[in-house]
């Protein structure tokens, strides 16, 4: 049921954006980003309850939760980079959609260290 409310959102706000995008462009972007939001604001709930069982599995298993975390952190920055790349595509900004996804990128390699580190350390200690 969410997914077809989540697709009516969004086809509503593309057709709205169509029809206005000629005569009043400046409210025309707004409705697509409302459209966005109010995407978004559906599926929070269910972003925090995927959270919650990984966290909830990691503690079970005892994998060490600084690399669930910064798992979490890594698909959270990609989700909301590319989120926010398409916006400022929509809008026109295909440059700073650019420089959007180069930083989330970036922020994704520099988060990416404590895995790589736990890899080398786990790659050293079976190394005899």
């Amino acid at each position: 049921m969410d997914l077809i409310k989540i697709i009516a959102i969004g086809l509503t706000s593309a057709v709205v954006y169509s029809l206005l995008k000629d005569t009043k462009p400046e409210i025309a972007y707004l409705v697509l980003l409302a459209g966005s939001v109010v995407v978004f604001m559906m599926v929070i709930d269910m972003l925090v309850e995927i959270i919650s069982t990984i966290n909830g599995l990691a503690q079970k298993t005892g994998l060490d939760t600084k690399i669930i975390a910064s798992v979490l952190k890594i698909i959270g920055v990609g989700y909301l980079t590319e989120f926010s790349a398409g916006i400022c595509e929509d809008m026109g900004a295909k440059s700073m959609s650019d420089k959007v996804l180069f930083g989330g990128k970036v922020i994704i390699m520099f988060l990416s260290l404590p895995i790589i580190t736990a890899l080398i350390e786990l790659i050293i200690a079976i190394i005899p």
